[in-house]
């Protein structure tokens, strides 16, 4: 499993600081003390290929677009000779459209 280190060398790199990817949630910790951390908070997202709803699949939300792409070439849904026209991203719906 990567570490912390090896992400520079990522083309896309991941950003673990993207408040955004997680929230606060206080709890207790093993001493009995409370104690807040940050987690990361997966949310559904939608990918359609032109107007054909593909999957929701459960994301932490870090560069849809790219997860929308990755996962229709990886389904054999895009050629690699495919022209990719257009990826929208819609934040409020937690939709991606790839035509």
């Amino acid at each position: 499993m990567p570490t912390l280190d090896d992400i520079s060398s990522y083309r896309i790199q991941p950003n673990p600081s993207d408040p955004r990817l997680s929230r606060v949630i206080t709890g207790v910790d093993q001493h009995g003390q409370p104690t807040k951390t940050s987690v990361i908070e997966e949310r559904p997202l939608t990918i359609y290929l032109n107007a054909q709803e593909i999957v929701t699949a459960m994301t932490i939300g870090d560069y849809p677009e790219y997860l929308a792409v990755g996962f229709l070439k990886n389904q054999g849904m895009l050629k690699p000779d495919d022209v990719i026209e257009m990826v929208e991203y819609d934040e409020e719906l937690d939709v991606v459209v790839v035509r």
